[in-house]
Order: C-alpha cells, then sequence, then structure tokens
C-alpha cells in the first residue's frame, strides 16, 4: 500500500544543515539500486503478491491476494475472519471496490484519480510520472535508526512524507493521505524486514495505522512476470451493473 497525521520538531541547527543534506533524487535513485537496480524493475512487467493481513486489537486474521501489471492496473482481494471478502482494484481507467459490508462501487472523481496513481506499477522507477517535486528536509531518527526525510510532492493531493535509513538507503516509514470510501484517511506506514523476493529487495512486513486501527500484513511470496488472464482487471459481476450500458455502435 499511506496517510498522515505529523507532528515533528527540528531543531535550528538542523535547519542550517538543511543545505548539506543530499538531494532527494539521489537517495531515491540508491533506493532503486539497493533494492535490485533498473535493470531487474524493468524485467517486471506484473507480479503477484500473497501474504496475510492481521488487526491485533480486534483478534482478527485473514489472506491478500494482489495481483498488479504495467502501466497501471492492480486487483486486491482480502478475505477477513468475520468481515468476509473485499475486493478492489483499477485497469487504469476505471476504479472500484466491492466488499460484504459495503457492497459494490464506482471510484469517480479525485477518489478516481488517486487510486489509479497509486497503482502505477514499479513507483521507485516511474516516481516522477507521480510525484512534481522531492526534496530532502531533514536528517532524523525514526523507527530506532538514522534517516533522511523527504518531502514528495505529487502532481494533484497533499504532500507525503517519506523516511529512508540513511546506512541501508531502505525505505523505513511514510505517511501519506488516501481517499476511500470513508473520505479521507490520513496515517503512517511502517516498512520492515527486507528480503529478496525473486529478484527485488520487498520489506515482508508492512505496519498500516491509520483511523485509530493498526493493520499488520506479512508477504508470503511475490511472482513476477506470471500468465494472467485477459480479465484479471476486469470489474467483478456485482459492480458492473454500476458502469451502466456501453456505448452504441455506430452503423458503417
Amino acid at each position: 500500500m499511506k496517510l498522515f497525521l505529523l507532528t515533528v520538531c527540528v531543531a535550528s541547527a538542523g535547519v542550517a544543515m538543511a543545505a548539506d543534506l543530499p538531494k532527494a533524487e539521489g537517495i531515491l535513485d540508491r533506493y532503486v539500486e539497493v533494492t535490485g537496480g533498473r535493470r531487474n524493475y524493468e524485467k517486471r512487467t506484473n507480479e503477484y503478491t500473497s501474504g496475510t493481513v492481521t488487526v491485533p486489537a480486534a483478534g482478527v486474521t485473514g489472506k491478500v491476494e494482489m495481483w498488479a501489471a504495467a502501466p497501471g492496473s492492480r486487483v486486491e482481494i482480502v478475505e477477513m475472519e468475520g468481515v468476509g471478502r473485499i475486493e478492489s482494484g483499477t485497469d487504469g481507467v476505471i476504479a472500484w471496490e466491492n466488499s460484504a459490508i459495503m457492497g459494490p462501487k464506482i471510484r469517480s472523481g479525485l477518489e478516481l484519480r488517486y487510486h489509479i496513481r497509486d497503482a502505477l506499477f514499479n513507483l521507485p522507477i516511474h516516481w516522477r510520472k507521480v510525484y512534481r517535486s522531492a526534496e530532502t528536509v531533514a536528517a532524523e531518527k525514526v523507527e530506532g535508526v538514522d534517516c533522511y526525510r523527504i518531502l514528495m510532492t505529487p502532481h494533484e493531493g497533499k504532500p507525503e512524507t517519506w523516511y529512508f535509513d540513511q546506512e541501508t538507503g531502505y525505505l523505513v516509514k511514510m505517511f501519506k493521505s488516501s481517499l476511500t470510501t470513508m473520505g479521507e484517511v490520513n496515517g503512517e506506514f511502517v516498512f520492515r524486514d527486507y528480503k529478496d523476493m525473486d529478484g527485488l529487495m520487498m520489506p515482508v512486513t508492512q505496519i498500516q495505522k491509520a483511523a485509530q486501527q493498526e493493520i499488520i500484513m506479512k508477504i508470503d511470496a511475490v511472482k513476477p512476470n506470471i500468465k494472467m488472464s485477459k480479465d484479471r482487471f476486469t470489474p467483478p459481476a456485482e459492480v458492473k451493473p454500476l458502469l451502466g450500458p456501453p456505448p452504441a455502435k455506430k452503423a458503417l
């Protein structure tokens, strides 16, 4: 997966040294290199991810599956105990959601554009398509490690804050806002336990804190360049009626 509630105090000495901080573009380029290199990213045209998801406060667990493909298609299916099935996805043109609780929905307006943006495949090498600027604003300790704090400003939407480990170059934490069925949600994402997942280093533990809830996702497997059916990113039957009738064909 992104949201934000950030209160950070920066000493005047740190601000004075801001000009000496490494450029954000260099930090982002280094992340690409330490996680596998641009060539390995470019080799991937799609991928399948599976794992588990846990909500500790509720004592609820479940399974998650995700399919993604270039340039920007994605489907995610979550099966949670006591909650049921939650599906969401986009084919790069439309975005939808279907859950046992809220029912089917087609996203529109800014919410649609947010979800299409978030589905961009291989974001680390294509970040400029989403963000108009990146700026290193501080060096500080986050999650117990020395990090660089980068302000990522998207072409549309609110700025985001990303933290990269100064030593390893890995992404450690992110604050980001997202638009959902319930409206705008602010939260934080923590990325841990980087492992080689078929050629790319990925954080197999991802912790999301939002709306007074903590959700932990553990990735079990990532399979790149698999054979996917043509209708993998087609909305499910429950959603299709919301799309309306197809446009009438013009007579020849």
